[in-house]
């Protein structure tokens, strides 16, 4: 894990103590190149969710809830949240300027519309 330096590590152990050693955990099960895939595939789903958003799709749209599922899947690689803890996730994403910052890099309004379409599929899927 010291080739992936997390700046946010101290803060994640504090506020989330269970689900920072269930990452922790998980992570180490990775090789440096795993590490590097799962990355990569983290910005390959935000890229396609953010052409689907650019392209007009609805937050609850069945092609968006597919995308939305593999977030969900990937975000597994680190944890496993609930219905209510990936909700709270989204709503990270509008409310933390970091993440906010990250995901409105990609598009504009593109946190909000993550958090929308990640609370539409976790009512229904989770």
């Amino acid at each position: 894990m010291a080739d992936f330096p997390n700046p946010f590590e101290e803060e994640a152990e504090s506020r989330w103590p269970n689900e920072f050693a269930e990452s922790q955990t998980r992570l180490a099960r990775f090789s440096g190149e795993e590490l590097e895939a799962v990355f990569e595939e983290g910005t390959s789903i935000t890229q396609d969710i953010s052409q689907a958003f650019s392209a007009g799709e609805l937050p609850n749209s069945e092609h968006i809830h597919g995308l939305i599922g593999r977030h969900y899947q990937w975000i597994c690689n680190f944890w496993s949240p609930n219905k209510e803890s990936y909700i709270g996730l989204g709503q990270m994403y509008v409310a933390d300027s970091r993440f906010n910052e990250h995901y409105e890099n990609f598009a504009p309004g593109l946190a909000s519309f993550m958090a929308s379409a990640m609370e539409s599929y976790a009512i229904t899927h989770l």
